[in-house]
């Protein structure tokens, strides 16, 4: 039994999905009442579609549809018929909405994107045809090797993405990329399958409130939260694909799809271990794929492609609120009393004096009190200036004291002289703190005046020096590791014991720094650094290798038969095409010799030259490749042609004779 909403395969007893917990009591007899009982699924598709198709096997299934091999009779070619559950069928609105998105995928033309045949429906059997491929998937090639080389990953990125990104074009995003879903054909290139099925399973009732469609494992963080999608969603899916085989394993797993979904949102992603600088720089673009928040990944595919093929930025560009829209974390309380770094939570017991705000001018109801009191502090404070002023002015005049006054040394002098532009300069800010400590004497002399009491005025407040001190360390980049003693800590900065610490920073390419510093109690240092690169290792030249020389696959070549006769000579020397002696017009072909090639074909050379032995009855006797000639899948396509098309013989004095053809076969692509 399989679920049909996450195609996880279930014990026949099992009422509830072990994944994603579907109710499969209820699914299930739909699923018996479209098959009519004791007939399976296979034989139910093949009544329905007897008239058209011959169903061979079948090829696989999942929760979304059943995948048979067939035969087409009208075309005589294999063919893959995808036919969804029984238990799907009796939705008519998944139907309606399936068949639509099958028939909008069905117009992607793509050489990396499954080709779609057909979408009809026979009784109960909902179907589409597609090209079948002879190929093995990625999770078959995964499973096989465990992990694949940068190279390859590089390949099977690029032609994805093209996929991907010819399709976000137009419209579609997948929505359910995984290895599943990626095959290869005869000449090794990716193909994207099943576009459109996870979109049309989301307007449905197979998914509920806050239910989203797709495999776990390699869900986006917005897909797990049920959030809309766009082709940004893809990359994600195609990192954590592309991460698997780099790593050999998912890089979020759990114990069902909420476990995975949790993680794929809140935690970091695991670095695997790196083997090479190869596999560093290619890890680097997948953990740009996989960030948390859409601005900060690739935003298109054709970005992707650039960073794999190093034309384009591979960092993570700068994106405003994606911080503060990502989810904290309380930290518990802490209290150092050991050596080492202290958590950012932990408050300085120095008290802070309040900045007072800018006034918005409309103030609550308790603020009237205050400006009452206010009114009586600022006319204290007139009355103090003015006896201030008088008394300065008694200083200066009757004890001949020079300005400015003691109490304002260091302050800036007044200056209501005239600008460049005629108008009065203005004057500069006053020393408020002078002012203020000014006017306290002033009010303590007045205190002590108006009272006979010897008490003397209060000390100033001491000011509490934290026990620790603040390690702050400048220059770091993303993905830069900062460690203390061995901590690592999170940002550029930590509040550490007093005394000697240890100092470690890495980044992945670049040489490690250590350094110790000592920090005092209340103490900030700063710690200025700047990485430098791996310098690549230089290796001895080698002396290059003498190419090895290709053996000739063609016929050897026997002795002359009658010396000096050039006309007898097996394979003909160069002198028998330009001499005319053995022939009066020359064999040729009675078909173009150009061959088609498939347009998703790999490198193919644009001509080749073979030498071709004629019969007088324009039949191929012998064929032979030119000297520079290799052998490949284009040399063995350009010799069958050659052994087997039909040619007008050479004639001598009239009459039909054998004789030699220099054929020039060129190769076209579709």
């Amino acid at each position: 039994m399989f679920c049909s909403r996450c195609g996880t395969e279930a014990q026949d007893t099992a009422k509830f999905c072990p994944t994603c917990g579907l109710d499969l009591a209820v699914t299930t007899p739909l699923a018996a009442i479209a098959t009519g009982g004791d007939q399976n699924e296979a034989d139910q598709v093949r009544s329905a579609l007897k008239d058209e198709y011959n169903i061979v096997e079948e090829l696989g299934r999942g929760g979304m549809a059943i995948v048979f091999k067939a035969r087409d009779k009208n075309l005589d070619r294999e063919v893959a018929i995808k036919v969804l559950p029984g238990s799907l069928s009796f939705d008519p609105e998944f139907v309606e909405r399936f068949q639509r998105e099958a028939r909008t995928s069905a117009k992607l033309e793509h050489p990396n994107i499954i080709p779609i045949y057909r979408v009809g429906k026979s009784g109960r059997v909902i179907f589409f045809v597609m090209k079948y491929l002879r190929g093995e998937s990625l999770s078959d090639r995964l499973e096989k090797r465990g992990a694949l080389s940068p190279a390859e990953i590089r390949q099977i990125l690029c032609e994805t993405a093209g996929a991907l990104g010819y399709a976000h074009k137009h419209g579609i995003v997948h929505r359910d990329i995984k290895p599943d879903n990626i095959m290869f054909d005869e000449l090794g290139h990716a193909i994207v399958m099943d576009f459109g099925i996870a979109k049309a399973a989301t307007g449905t009732k197979l998914t509920g409130t806050g239910m989203s469609i797709g495999t776990p494992h390699y869900m986006s963080p917005e897909q797990a939260r049920a959030q809309p999608l766009d082709g940004r969603s893809d990359i994600y899916s195609l990192g954590v694909v592309a991460y698997q085989c780099l790593a050999g394993c998912v890089p979020f797993d759990g114990e069902d799809s909420f476990a995975i979904g949790y993680k794929h949102i809140m935690e970091e992603l695991p670095e695997p271990q790196l083997e090479s600088a190869d596999h560093r720089s290619l890890f680097e673009i997948v953990a740009r794929m996989l960030a948390k928040v859409p601005d900060e990944r690739f935003q298109n595919a054709q970005e992707l492609v650039d960073a794999l093929h190093g034309s384009g930025p591979i960092a993570r560009p700068t994106v405003d609120g994606g911080l503060a829209s990502a989810a904290t974390t309380v930290l518990p309380q802490h209290s150092p009393t050991s050596g080492g770094t202290i958590p950012p939570t932990a408050s300085p017991t120095t008290p802070t004096t309040p900045i007072p705000g800018a006034s918005t001018g409309t103030e609550p109801a308790e603020a009237a009190p205050k400006k009452r009191r206010s009114g009586v502090l600022v006319g204290m404070m007139v009355f103090l200036l003015l006896g201030g002023g008088g008394a300065g002015g008694y200083w200066y005049f009757a004890m001949g004291a020079q300005w400015p006054l003691p109490f304002m040394k260091g302050s800036p002098t007044l200056s209501a002289a005239p600008g460049e532009d005629g108008q009065p300069t203005a004057a500069p800010a006053i020393d408020t703190s002078l002012l203020a400590a000014s006017n306290a004497s002033d009010s303590v002399a007045a205190d002590s005046a108006a009272s006979d009491s010897l008490t003397p005025p209060p000390e100033p407040p001491v000011t509490t020096v934290p026990d620790y001190g603040i390690l702050v360390v400048r220059g770091l980049s993303r993905g830069t590791q900062v460690k203390i003693d061995g901590n690592p800590i999170k940002g550029d900065s930590a509040e550490v014991r007093p005394g000697s610490h240890k100092i470690e920073i890495e980044r992945l390419g670049y040489n490690k720094f250590e350094t110790t510093l000592a920090v005092k109690k209340g103490e900030k240092v700063v710690l200025p650094v700047s990485l430098t690169k791996l310098a690549a290792v230089s290796k001895p030249a080698a002396k290059p290798e003498p190419k090895p020389v290709p053996k000739p696959i063609a016929k050897p070549v026997e002795p002359v038969k009658p010396a000096g006769n050039i006309c007898a000579q097996d394979p003909p020397a160069p002198e028998y095409f330009s001499s005319g002696a053995c022939y009066d017009t020359a064999p040729s072909p009675t078909k173009l010799p150009v061959l088609e090639v498939p347009s998703g074909a790999g490198a193919v050379p644009a001509q080749i030259q073979l030498r071709v032995k004629v019969s007088p009855e324009g039949k191929s006797m012998n064929v032979v490749l030119g000297r520079r000639v290799r052998p490949s899948v284009a040399t063995i396509a350009a010799v069958n042609f050659a052994k087997t098309v039909s040619y007008r013989p050479a004639t001598k004095d009239g009459k039909p004779v054998e004789a030699w053809l220099r054929l020039l076969v060129r190769f076209r692509r579709q």
